[in-house]
């Protein structure tokens, strides 16, 4: 058996499609005496056209096989790759998006800015596989303390609980983002007290 990379672009203009495509996938995996296809792994993708596609690497004999798999799952193949050897950088992360809210924590920008920079170095330099820092916005909390909405990429919440651990900061509400609609984008966003202070 040897390793393919295969691209099938725009195979579905909506979610439901790409899950449905997905599904054929994964019950062709369960069919007894199939090809000789094993699907490793795919990414999802949002191709330039608004269209969903899938780039999947699999397992098989040669491409022929692959051909006859993706007529078999209705998952046209544009391109069937043969990979000759894999270089791996860093271990696949899937992340997700989290909202992360810290109330009521620091008495003044600076304090904020401190706060700042040491959540960042832990980030990117001690959990920087696990936890990637998005953006924040800057909170008046009304009672003449700062806190933050912040944004990050983390593999779960507890990481997230621990990042704030070591950095020394609350995170009294960790929520997962299913997603971002953009009615318009803010060309200036607004810094707090006259600078930025992310955390």
């Amino acid at each position: 058996m040897r390793t393919y990379v295969v691209r099938r672009p725009a195979i579905g203009a909506s979610a439901a499609e790409l899950d449905a495509a997905l599904m054929r996938l994964r019950s062709f995996e369960e069919r007894p005496g199939g090809l000789p296809v094993r699907w490793m792994h795919s990414y999802a993708l949002r191709e330039p056209d608004g269209r969903f596609g899938l780039t999947c690497v699999l397992q098989s004999d040669g491409q022929q096989s692959l051909e006859r798999h993706a007529a078999q799952t209705r998952l046209p193949a544009r391109e069937i790759l043969p990979v000759i050897a894999t270089l791996p950088a860093r271990p696949f992360a899937p992340t997700m998006v989290y909202l992360v809210r810290r109330r009521s924590v620091w008495r003044s920008a600076a304090d904020l800015q401190r706060a700042a920079a040491i959540a960042r170095r832990i980030g990117d330099e001690d959990m920087a596989r696990e936890v990637s820092w998005l953006h924040s916005h800057a909170i008046d909390e009304g009672d003449g303390t700062l806190g933050t909405v912040c944004l990050y990429q983390a593999l779960d919440a507890e990481v997230l609980r621990q990042h704030a651990t070591r950095a020394g900061m609350p995170a009294d509400e960790i929520v997962p983002v299913l997603g971002r609609i953009v009615f318009r984008e803010d060309a200036t966003p607004p810094s707090a007290h006259g600078s930025a202070v992310p955390a």
